[in-house]
């Protein structure tokens, strides 16, 4: 490994934590920097970018917690469902090949995308009008959510603030801090299974996890207390997913063939 790529998995890392924390989907930035210029096959990427993603759910709870926007009793038990989820995903995650991820990858980006666009102000402000979602439905939601954590990892995080905002009227900051108190948990049974199953690369996950996990910290921390903090978190939000799919899918190829 040269001095270039310890930097950009620094780098990376840093910014993965920070959109992680913020709003979700910095996953994007490390398995790419896995998978694009370390070289990992797509599935051994997945494995590995636990190890990253425990490191900056760690430092982001705890830094949630301190400024007083952590409420995991509150959380349990929907913190418990996308758990009880997300072991199950795990199991099929820890079978899949190379291809396989990729494909994923790829697919589930643009239905996440076309959800994120639909009402943005539901998504920045909870309608306070309007009555929670029946837990009959929401406990249903977070199972499956969490089956798709950890199978895949990418994406969860807009899919369990969608169900949080929307529909149970959680401010999206408190929110994000149940959200990643909720992958740190997941992500500690996840590291277990794959390590067993020989798939992690230590080595770049802990290097990765440096960088992610102060990114973490310095997103937390200011998110807290920044004003309009929800509004920039949802534009933030957009532009990755669109960017990504606009990479991984070369769409820009379509405006210079």
């Amino acid at each position: 490994m040269s001095i270039s790529d310890l930097i950009i998995m620094l780098v990376g890392g840093f910014c993965a934590g920070f959109l992680n924390s913020l709003a979700g989907f910095g996953s994007i930035i490390t398995l790419a920097i896995f998978m694009d210029i370390l070289g990992l096959p797509g599935h051994v990427a997945n494995a590995t970018n636990r190890v990253n993603v425990l490191s900056s759910s760690i430092v982001s709870s705890a830094t949630y917690y301190k400024n007083g926007k952590l409420d995991l009793v509150k959380g349990k038990k929907y913190i418990f469902i996308v758990a009880a989820g997300a072991i199950v995903g795990i199991l099929l995650a820890a079978d899949l090949n190379d291809t396989e991820f990729k494909s994923l990858f790829n697919y589930l980006l643009i239905p996440i995308f076309f959800i994120i666009l639909i009402n943005p102000k539901r998504f920045i402000s909870p309608d306070m009008s309007t009555d929670k979602m029946s837990n009959w439905v929401v406990f249903p939601l977070f199972f499956i959510f969490g089956l798709y954590a950890g199978l895949i990892q990418v994406g969860f995080g807009v899919l369990f603030l969608m169900v949080m905002v929307m529909m149970l009227k959680y401010d999206l900051i408190e929110s994000n801090a149940i959200k990643v108190a909720t992958v740190g948990i997941y992500t500690v049974i996840a590291i277990l299974i794959f390590h067993y199953n020989g798939l992690i690369n230590w080595k770049f996950g802990l290097l990765m996890a440096v960088g992610q996990g102060f990114g973490g910290f310095v997103a937390a921390k200011y998110s807290s207390t920044m004003e309009n903090a929800n509004r920039y978190a949802y534009y933030l939000l957009v532009a990755i997913v669109l960017a990504v799919i606009i990479k991984n899918f070369e769409i820009w190829k379509i405006f210079i063939s």
